[in-house]
C-alpha cells in the first residue's frame, strides 16, 4: 500500500535558489537540458563561421570586419575552420545526441530515478563548459598560445566525455527497472549504451595523445618529435618515435568519431520511424546486432586513411575489408526503416520529416563515399570540395537532422509545450533544399577537378563554371542559415507561448518516459518504480482498443477492442 502525504505535517522546504537548482543540480534532466543549450549555442556559432568562410572563398576581396580586426594572415584565417570543426564535432555532434538527449531520457526510458553517478555527471557538464570557453578563446589569442589552449581544452573535453561514458554504461547495466531485460530496451538506449563503450575506448586514446603533445610543448619531451634522433636517444624518448605516432593515435579517434556521432542518430531515427509508422521495428534484435556491428567495426577501421604511413603492406587489405563490412549493418538499418514505412499509415509531422531527411542524407553521403574508394579518383583529385561535401552529408548534416527530429519529438516532454508544426515544416523544407544546394555542388567541383586531370579535358569550360558554382554554394548557405532563423523563432516562441500539452502521451508512444507528466517531476519515478511487461515497440497489436500498448501496462490492464 502506498500512503500519500500532502506534506502538511512537515516543515516546508526552502525554495532552491537559481544557482542550486540549475548551476549545481545533479538532476539528470537539468544536466541534459544544459548540454542541449550548449549544443544550440555552438551550432549557431559554427554556422556563422561557415557562412564567413564561404563568403571569403566566393569573394576573397570582400572586407569582413571581424576577420580584419583579428588580422588577415593565413595563419589567423586557418584557425577559423579549426574552430568551426571543433565546435561542430565536439559540442554539437558528440554532445547533443549522446550527452544531451541521452542524459535526459536514458534513466526515463529504463525506469531509473537518476544516473548512476550524479556528482560525476555534474562534473562532466562543467568540464565540458570549460572546454567550450577554452576552444573559443583559443581563436582570439596569439596563434602559438592559442594552439596550446586548444589542446588543453580538447583534453578537458575528453576527460568529461570519458566520465559521461562511464556513467552511461553503469546506468544501463545496473539501474534498469524490474522487467526491463536487455531485449526490451528501446533502440535509443541500445545506441547510447554502445556509443558510451565506444566513447570510452576512443576518447581515452585522444586524451593520452593530447597529454603527450602537451608534454612535448611544456616539458621538452619528444613523443611526436619531427627531428632525427641521435644514435643514443634521450631516456624520455621512445626508440623510433616520430610524427607518425601522432597520426596513428589521432586516427584511432577521428575514424571512430564518425560513428560516435552517428550511432545515437541511428537509434533515434529507428525509434521515431517505428513510433510514427505505428509498426514494430522490423527484426528488432537484428537491428541491435547492426548497432553493435557499427560500434565494433567503427573502432577497428582506424587505419583506413593511413595507407602511406609505414603500416604493414597488407594492412590496406585488412582495413578495406573491415570498412566494406560496415555496409552490412548499414543495409540492415536501411531495410528496417523502409520495412516499417512500407504501406504504413503515418502522419507526416515535422519530426518524421527530419527522420526521413536523415535517411536521405545518409544514403546520399554513403553513395558519394563509393567514389572515394577508387584509388585512381582519390589520387588524381585531391581538392577538399568532394571530401567536404561527402563528410558533411554523411555525418554533419545527417546527424543534425536526427537531432532536430528528436527535438521536435521530445519537445513536449522537455518543456510541456509543442513546437509549431507549420513553422517546423517550413524550417525542414528550407533546410533540406539548402543543404543539398550546398554540398551536392561540392561533389561536382571535386568531380570537375578529377575530369580536368584527364588528357584532352576542356579546361576552359571546366573553369568557367567553378566561380558560379561557388557562388551557388554560398547562396545555399544563406538559405540554410535563414532556415535556422525560422527554427530559432519557432523554438523561442513555442518555449514561452506555444500550445501546452494537455496529455502525457501526445504521440501515443510506448516507452516509459511518456508514462509521466510533461515535463517530468523532479524525482522521476516514485517508489517502488515501474514494472516493464513487454518490448518497446508494441504497435499494431491485434485485439486491443488502441494501436499500441505502453511498456508499463500490465497484461490484465490492457483495454480490449469491442
Amino acid at each position: 500500500m502506498v500512503i500519500h502525504d500532502s506534506g502538511g505535517n512537515h516543515p516546508e522546504k526552502p525554495r532552491e535558489s537559481f544557482i542550486s537548482r540549475y548551476l549545481f543540480s545533479t538532476d539528470h534532466k537539468t544536466i541534459g537540458l544544459q548540454y542541449l543549450w550548449l549544443a544550440l549555442l555552438s551550432v549557431f556559432v559554427g554556422m556563422a563561421m561557415s557562412l564567413v568562410m564561404r563568403i571569403h572563398l566566393a569573394w576573397p576581396e570582400m572586407h569582413i570586419p571581424f576577420l580584419s580586426a583579428l588580422g588577415s594572415s593565413p595563419e589567423r584565417y586557418a584557425t577559423l575552420p579549426v574552430l568551426h570543426g571543433s565546435l561542430m564535432v565536439f559540442l554539437v555532434l558528440t554532445a547533443a545526441p549522446q550527452l544531451g538527449f541521452g542524459n535526459y531520457f536514458l534513466p526515463l526510458q529504463i525506469g531509473a530515478r537518476e544516473m548512476a553517478f550524479p556528482g560525476l555527471n555534474l562534473f562532466s557538464l562543467w568540464t565540458t563548459v570549460v572546454s567550450l570557453f577554452g576552444i573559443t578563446s583559443a581563436f582570439l589569442i596569439a596563434p602559438q598560445a592559442g594552439i596550446t589552449l586548444w589542446i588543453v581544452s580538447v583534453s578537458v573535453f575528453c576527460a568529461a566525455t570519458l566520465s559521461s561514458a562511464l556513467n552511461f554504461t553503469v546506468t544501463t547495466i545496473d539501474l534498469r527497472a524490474k522487467g526491463m531485460t536487455l531485449p526490451r530496451l528501446p533502440l535509443t538506449v541500445w545506441a547510447w549504451f554502445i556509443n558510451a563503450i565506444l566513447g570510452m575506448l576512443v576518447f581515452s586514446i585522444l586524451l593520452a595523445a593530447c597529454l603527450c603533445l602537451l608534454s612535448d610543448r611544456f616539458f621538452s619531451t619528444h613523443f611526436f618529435s619531427a627531428v632525427d634522433f641521435p644514435a643514443s636517444p634521450p631516456a624520455n624518448v621512445a626508440p623510433g618515435a616520430s610524427p607518425v605516432l601522432w597520426q596513428r593515435l589521432f586516427w584511432f579517434f577521428a575514424q571512430a568519431e564518425v560513428y560516435i556521432a552517428m550511432l545515437p542518430c541511428f537509434g533515434i531515427v529507428s525509434h521515431l520511424i517505428a513510433t510514427f509508422s505505428r509498426r514494430p521495428v522490423w527484426r528488432e534484435r537484428l537491428v541491435v546486432l547492426a548497432l553493435c556491428g557499427v560500434g565494433l567495426v567503427g573502432f577497428c577501421v582506424w587505419g583506413q586513411h593511413m595507407f602511406s604511413s609505414g603500416l604493414n603492406p597488407f594492412s590496406p587489405l585488412v582495413f578495406s575489408v573491415l570498412a566494406a563490412s560496415l555496409g552490412l549493418p548499414a543495409t540492415i538499418l536501411l531495410v528496417s526503416w523502409f520495412a516499417a514505412l512500407w504501406n504504413a499509415r503515418f502522419q507526416l509531422n515535422t519530426s518524421l520529416l527530419f527522420a526521413l531527411g536523415f535517411v536521405s542524407l545518409f544514403l546520399s553521403g554513403g553513395i558519394s563515399g563509393l567514389f572515394l574508394a577508387r584509388h585512381d579518383f582519390t589520387s588524381a583529385s585531391v581538392t577538399e570540395d568532394f571530401v567536404t561535401g561527402h563528410f558533411h552529408l554523411v555525418m554533419g548534416v545527417a546527424a543534425t537532422f536526427a537531432i532536430l527530429a528528436a527535438l521536435f519529438f521530445w519537445f513536449p516532454k522537455l518543456f510541456g509545450r509543442r513546437l509549431n508544426e507549420p513553422l517546423g515544416k517550413l524550417h525542414f523544407w528550407l533546410t533540406f533544399a539548402g543543404v543539398y544546394a550546398v554540398f551536392m555542388p561540392m561533389h561536382w567541383l571535386g568531380l570537375g577537378s578529377h575530369v580536368a586531370n584527364n588528357p584532352g579535358a576542356n579546361l576552359a569550360a571546366i573553369r568557367s563554371w567553378i566561380g558560379p558554382a561557388r557562388s551557388f554554394i554560398t547562396a545555399g548557405i544563406v538559405i540554410t542559415v535563414f532556415a535556422q532563423a525560422v527554427f530559432l523563432f519557432n523554438f523561442l516562441w513555442s518555449l514561452f507561448f506555444g500550445d501546452r500539452v494537455e496529455e502525457h502521451n501526445p504521440w501515443r508512444a510506448t516507452t516509459l518516459e511518456w508514462s509521466m507528466a510533461s515535463p517530468p517531476p523532479r524525482h522521476d519515478f516514485g517508489a517502488p518504480g515501474p514494472v516493464v511487461y513487454r518490448g518497446a515497440y508494441a504497435f499494431a497489436v491485434p485485439g486491443v482498443a488502441q494501436d499500441y500498448i505502453p511498456q508499463h501496462v500490465a497484461p490484465d490492464r490492457v483495454v480490449k477492442a469491442n
